[in-house]
């Protein structure tokens, strides 16, 4: 969901824009259009750390969204003038400019949008990412040959994970229609993958563990659709303007639905129970999730 701060922020001609995070994060806007430079952590660095690297550059301003205090305190204690982000939790003592996130309405990036007004008031909507991945498939592949979709069946939540069976029923279904089968995931979840391709053909990929993040937006960038659970991996497909399903459950689609042009979101209808923001369901079939058939996925697939 950075992805549109990032293009807010070069469409307002702010910069040099830094970009500071996981290596594994940040490496998709490394050599890329929408950062100036990125610095990369092989680690979670603490207070200190953070405090120490915004010492020594001297930034005219962090702007920092993700939901912690280290940021905010590291960006107070090493004197950076402006300071950017959330209010919450104490974060307002540390910012110049913040508004609050978790006790605010409308989208996550909305709200990131609200936070960068206290600054600079006026700003234009919150455009889409408009994100163009590198080129390279990784893995040792090349370009397919053939129309393929993505499925995405991992989820941090297990209560976010449309049923696997679900899943491998429509990787059946697009196989029967001519279409390659790559499935993305970590590599915790390339078992999960290989359930999903159970009785896929030689052309069916499970790619899970075997691509970083630039190589899995190749992957969606060219993919016919994706199809994944409320995950990282549906948020990247769509930021790729890739016909991307999003489905969810315990989760606000109103608050975290994957944005882009091309967005189809699934949520269950009429259970009081859902969105319930819990990690864990305790209702043994999970309706929220389980009553979304392969069919109906499958139908928005199809849709032009």
């Amino acid at each position: 969901m950075q992805l549109p701060v990032l293009r807010l922020l070069r469409l307002m001609g702010v910069g040099p824009i830094v970009v500071h995070g996981p290596e594994s994060t940040v490496s998709l806007v490394a050599d890329h259009e929408l950062a100036d430079y990125v610095m990369a952590e092989a680690g979670k660095p603490g207070v200190f750390d953070l405090y120490a690297t915004l010492r020594r550059h001297a930034p005219e301003r962090s702007i920092h969204f993700p939901k912690s205090l280290r940021p905010p305190i590291a960006a107070w204690l090493a004197g950076v003038p402006e300071r950017i982000g959330v209010g919450d939790g104490g974060a307002s003592f540390f910012n110049t400019h913040h508004a609050p996130f978790w006790g605010a309405q409308g989208h996550f990036v909305e709200r990131y949008r609200t936070a960068l007004a206290t600054r600079w008031p006026g700003l234009p909507e919150m455009p889409y990412a408009g994100y163009a991945p590198p080129d390279g498939f990784g893995a040792g592949a090349d370009a397919p040959k053939n129309d393929y979709i993505c499925l995405m069946p991992g989820s941090v939540w297990p209560s976010k994970a449309w049923p696997v069976e679900h899943f491998r029923g429509l990787a059946r279904t697009a196989i029967q229609s001519g279409l390659e089968v790559v499935v993305l995931g970590s590599i915790s979840e390339k078992g999960l993958g290989e359930t999903v391709l159970d009785g896929g053909g030689n052309r069916d990929r499970n790619l899970c563990g075997q691509t970083n993040l630039c190589q899995a937006a190749a992957w969606l960038h060219g993919a016919a659709a994706a199809i994944g659970n409320d995950s990282g991996l549906s948020h990247l497909a769509a930021a790729c303007g890739t016909k991307t399903v999003a489905i969810f459950g315990p989760t606000d689609p109103a608050a975290s639905a994957p944005l882009g042009p091309n967005v189809t979101v699934l949520k269950p209808q009429g259970l009081p129970c859902s969105p319930c923001f819990r990690r864990g369901c305790p209702l043994p079939r999970r309706e929220c999730l389980a009553d979304i058939t392969p069919e109906q996925v499958w139908e928005c697939v199809r849709q032009q």
